[in-house]
């Protein structure tokens, strides 16, 4: 795996995306630097501000900017900034991605580096042309378990049915692309096999990345207290610890029928597809229905938009009164 093919892996959120970045991070020779969640893709669209990196002051101000971000400052290294300048040429902002991150694999002593955002699930198109010879590592999961994951995760799907919805185009869209890259620069790994049989998966994915295996990737939680900010860890509250198998099929106990009738209604392809279990024809149920049809009027979180001005009124209220107004 050289510098111009280095790793990139994404998958839709919930679905193991840091589990995986922590694993191959800890390899003996891959750096991976935590998630930058789009920033680079944000800058990307933005050059014009930057007129396009034509000047060397222009280069220089992006650089500046890059580097005062939070998302970079939450690394654990340390840029250095005529490092990151060096040489760096014009009108090129691909060379501007690969230079942080061959920094940031040198800081940390290692020879290749890869990247991990799930926004590459919506730009592998722009990553490809960035890197033409790119590998695309792709994490998927039972999007049942990825549904109920979301619920209790304060930035996920607004429902049921907008997580389904979301899932499905997502993931379809990225298998579409991967069967047009190829298996030699695209690959799916399931987050099911990642816990179930790690060892095995590891040594699939250093296969397909072009390095050895290294022993050390089962070692991952003892770097996450370095790796993961302290104010981000209660996100993966589990990460710290060997994979949780518990976690697998997590849909088959904790979600009721209605709720996988109106999944299934939406991403049943998908799911057979990847070949997860799924109700040979979908039952029909009166209270699916209605759940359904409630999960359409709430779709991207109607409804708690709706009552927001009436919540800010009602705890006003509570406020005079214990103020005694």
């Amino acid at each position: 795996m050289l510098s111009s093919s280095p790793l990139f892996m994404f998958g839709f959120e919930r679905s193991g995306t840091t589990l995986l970045s922590m694993m191959v991070g800890a390899h003996s020779d891959i750096a991976v630097p935590f998630s930058l969640t789009g920033l680079w893709f944000k800058y990307y669209k933005k050059q014009k501000h930057y007129n396009y990196l034509q000047a060397a002051n222009d280069l220089e101000n992006m650089v500046d900017d890059l580097l005062a971000e939070e998302r970079i400052k939450l690394w654990d290294v340390v840029l250095d900034r005529q490092e990151v300048l060096n040489d760096l040429p014009l009108n090129n902002f691909a060379v501007i991605v690969e230079r942080f991150h061959l920094l940031y694999a040198r800081k940390v002593g290692k020879k290749y580096w890869a990247n991990i955002d799930i926004a590459n699930l919506d730009y592998i198109y722009i990553v490809n042309q960035w890197f033409p010879t790119a590998k695309f590592l792709h994490i998927v999961r039972d999007g049942r378990d990825v549904a109920l994951s979301h619920e209790s995760y304060p930035y996920g799907a607004s429902n049921i049915l907008d997580c389904a919805e979301k899932w499905r185009y997502k993931l379809n869209l990225n298998i579409m692309a991967g069967k047009i890259l190829g298996p030699k620069r695209y690959m799916i790994v399931k987050y099911e096999d990642l816990v179930l049989n790690t060892d095995a998966t590891l040594k699939k994915i250093c296969e397909f990345a072009g390095v050895e295996y290294s022993v050390s990737m089962l070692n991952y939680p003892e770097m996450i207290k370095k790796k993961v900010p302290l104010d981000k860890q209660w996100l993966w509250p589990a990460l710290d610890k060997p994979p949780q198998r518990s976690k697998v099929g997590r849909w088959k106990n904790n979600m009721s029928e209605h709720k996988r009738i109106v999944f299934e209604h939406y991403a049943k392809d998908t799911l057979d597809e990847l070949e997860y279990e799924t109700y040979s024809i979908i039952p029909k149920r009166l209270f699916a229905f209605i759940y359904e049809a409630w999960c359409f009027f709430d779709r991207g979180g109607r409804i708690k938009r709706a009552l927001r001005p009436f919540m800010w009124i009602s705890a006003g209220s509570v406020r005079e009164q214990r103020e005694g107004r």
